[in-house]
């Protein structure tokens, strides 16, 4: 469904960002973008969804293509037609509308209103506590139903693909378990496909079946979701854990420098 092949990007036509990513998104799966904060993985989703040119930034290499349409100078809106929609990191509701007027806003580019108060339903299914306060001000949720209404949001939209970004940032590790059960049925039941970036590798890769990991604009290592979670790189470096299973310190951080066998 997606394909990005040697994609370099700029910011201000100076800032080299991305360093020749190449990565694949099969339609029906979900794919994981992990790395340590400033490796690239945000930029990365803005440049699928091109949301980079709001920022002045630009692919100067390579391509994208989305079901075989390059879309890597396409307008942000003309990208989310063609069903890309991205959950920007941080909760990006709209504080001063109810829960209902947020959901309406995801389907401002569904023309039958009927449809949109069936696609609400669905939403509210998923995500049944947003219905016990539609008419509540967005303002006034807390974390964890402020991203459940953005995921709702987005679901508005009828995506074909879904880029989240940091979905379990700011929520407890019960919220985070709970958001990440309904992408996983999302997947299951609408074979909705999805690339999260995420910080938390273990519950990413829990319900990926692929996963890329980043470094400093780079692809470093690949696999398939179960494979990684095994990778004793991974579990060291992502998940905290040495070889005996064992929390590392972080004193030990030149160990990890000098052992990164993926950057040989």
């Amino acid at each position: 469904m997606l394909e990005l092949i040697n994609v370099e990007m700029m910011y201000n036509k100076v800032i080299l960002v991305l360093k020749g990513v190449s990565m694949k998104v099969p339609q029906g799966q979900i794919v994981a973008l992990l790395g340590a904060n400033g490796a690239g993985k945000t930029t990365t989703l803005k440049c699928i969804s091109g949301m980079e040119h709001v920022e002045q930034g630009d692919v100067t290499e390579g391509k994208i293509l989305f079901e075989g349409v390059r879309i890597d100078h396409m307008d942000p809106t003309a990208i989310v037609r063609l069903g890309i929609v991205q959950v920007l990191e941080g909760r990006k509701i709209l504080e001063h509308l109810t829960v209902e007027q947020n959901l309406l806003v995801g389907s401002h580019l569904i023309p039958d209103l009927k449809e949109v108060r069936a696609d609400m339903e669905l939403v509210y299914s998923y995500f049944p506590k947003l219905a016990t306060m539609k008419t509540n001000t967005s303002g006034y949720l807390s974390g964890g139903e402020q991203q459940m209404l953005v995921l709702g949001r987005a679901l508005m939209a009828r995506p074909k693909l879904i880029l989240l970004d940091e979905p379990s940032l700011g929520l407890s590790p019960l919220l985070v378990k709970e958001i990440f059960a309904v992408l996983k049925q999302l997947n299951e039941d609408q074979k909705m496909t999805m690339v999260v970036v995420e910080q938390n590798a273990r519950i990413a890769l829990s319900i990926s079946h692929y996963g890329y990991i980043m470094e400093n604009g780079r692809l470093v290592l690949e696999g398939a979701g179960s494979e990684l979670v095994e990778n004793e790189d991974i579990k060291e470096f992502y998940l905290g854990l040495s070889l005996k299973g064992k929390r590392k310190s972080y004193r030990e951080v030149k160990h990890y420098k000098r052992r990164k066998r993926w950057l040989g």
